[in-house]
């Protein structure tokens, strides 16, 4: 008898110390993984990570475009419907589902001349959780409505805030960037850059 009441009161002590230590234990896990943010913008960011090689002068193209309706990551078997995305400045949220991508339809179009075609989703199986599994040089190929198809190649993944809204204002060759939660409590955003390797 005494020996139960003995390990009870062990258990007892154990939950109590572990309840107490979550919280601090928990708020250091936070303060830490926020050292791996970037305080860099995505502008900054994508600038840093851009090719060192000189690029030639393009030579003009007729411009290819069209509204994403699907996406395909081979490497992290993703293959995905794309519908619009829209963001609420009321609510401060975005339009976001649980099986399907979203193109945010402020930023441009899929395009063979310029600008940041921006895709985001959930953080989950079913839509971006295997991103984290790409290496650079790895493809994205987006479909769009009008049939064609646009190839992109994995350049580099960057951490940041909600807050940051550089991406929207990108200027320069067409890139493609997606975009998923990151962080203990999803608090932070991972952006995942593409270059545009062919548009057909």
């Amino acid at each position: 008898m005494k020996l139960r009441f003995y390990a009870l009161i062990g258990l007892m002590f154990i939950a109590a110390g572990l309840l107490m230590g979550y919280q601090p234990f928990m708020n250091y896990w936070h303060e830490k993984h926020q050292h791996f943010v970037s305080t860099q913008n995505f502008a900054t960011a994508v600038a840093a990570s851009a090719p060192k090689t000189p690029t030639p002068t393009p030579t003009p193209v007729a411009r290819i475009e069209g509204n994403p309706v699907k996406i395909e990551v081979p490497s992290a078997n993703i293959n995905l419907s794309v519908i619009k995305g829209y963001y609420n400045p009321k609510t401060q949220t975005w339009t976001l589902t649980n099986n399907k991508a979203q193109y945010a339809v402020m930023t441009p179009w899929a395009n063979n001349t310029e600008g940041n075609t921006f895709i985001y989703g959930h953080d989950i199986p079913q839509v971006f959780a295997r991103l984290n599994r790409i290496k650079p040089g790895d493809k994205v190929i987006l479909t769009t409505d009008n049939n064609h198809r646009f190839t992109y190649s994995f350049r580099s993944a960057y951490e940041t805030t909600p807050r940051d809204d550089s991406l929207f204002h990108y200027t320069g060759a067409p890139i493609l960037t997606l975009q998923t939660c990151s962080g203990l409590w999803s608090q932070n955003r991972k952006l995942f850059t593409f270059d545009l390797v062919e548009a057909v």
